[in-house]
């Protein structure tokens, strides 16, 4: 072999060389290149994921502040139609307080025929039955203090005995279902 060719092969070795080494410098800008890419791709994906969490973090909050709007629609309802229905017996039974009126008032007026007056106490015990199943009371009132939300009085007295502001006499009997008052009591107060 002659020496130029020796020359010429080591030029070429050598031009390989710096060959590789420029594949190798462009490879590693390459790589360089696509972490950079990876790293700007993983920012974005993260930006995502907090944006998802927070989407997550406001529906879990509109969901729980549904929830507990439709129980307090619940809660509102059901005691809507409770009032309803309190107020549906009350309209019912009104009427029937003018009969017992009637009946206790025929009780009284027959005292003295047996048969009568056992028939009337019959019929005014079982009504007073019928009114207690169905939550209606008596309001108490003769000789209990005055009390403007149950009673209505229709006339004042002086009178020593009795101390200030009692009922001393009853005209018409009041009732209550449950706390609310469906008749107010027709009194004389004493004292007042």
């Amino acid at each position: 072999m002659s020496e130029q060719q020796t020359i010429n092969e080591q030029n070429d070795e050598i031009e390989n060389i710096e060959e590789a080494q420029i594949d190798d410098n462009a490879e590693n800008e390459a790589i360089e290149e696509n972490e950079n890419d990876n790293l700007t791709e993983i920012d974005k994906l993260i930006n995502q994921i907090e944006e998802l969490n927070e989407n997550i973090a406001d529906l879990k909050d509109k969901d729980l502040r549904l929830k507990a709007e439709f129980d307090n629609y619940r809660k509102r309802t059901i005691r809507e139609k409770e009032e309803l229905y309190e107020s549906a017996k009350a309209d019912c039974i009104l009427p029937f307080l003018s009969i017992f009126d009637n009946l206790e008032r025929a009780l009284k007026a027959s005292e003295n025929e047996d048969k009568l007056s056992e028939g009337v106490k019959m019929i005014v015990t079982q009504f007073t039955e019928t009114l207690n199943k169905i939550g209606v009371t008596e309001i108490k009132s003769e000789g209990e203090t005055f009390d403007p939300n149950c009673h209505n009085a229709i006339n004042t007295v002086e009178d020593d005995n009795y101390g200030h502001n009692i009922i001393c006499q009853v005209f018409q009997k009041g009732y209550k279902l449950g706390e609310n008052v469906i008749r107010h009591a027709m009194v004389v107060v004493a004292n007042p």
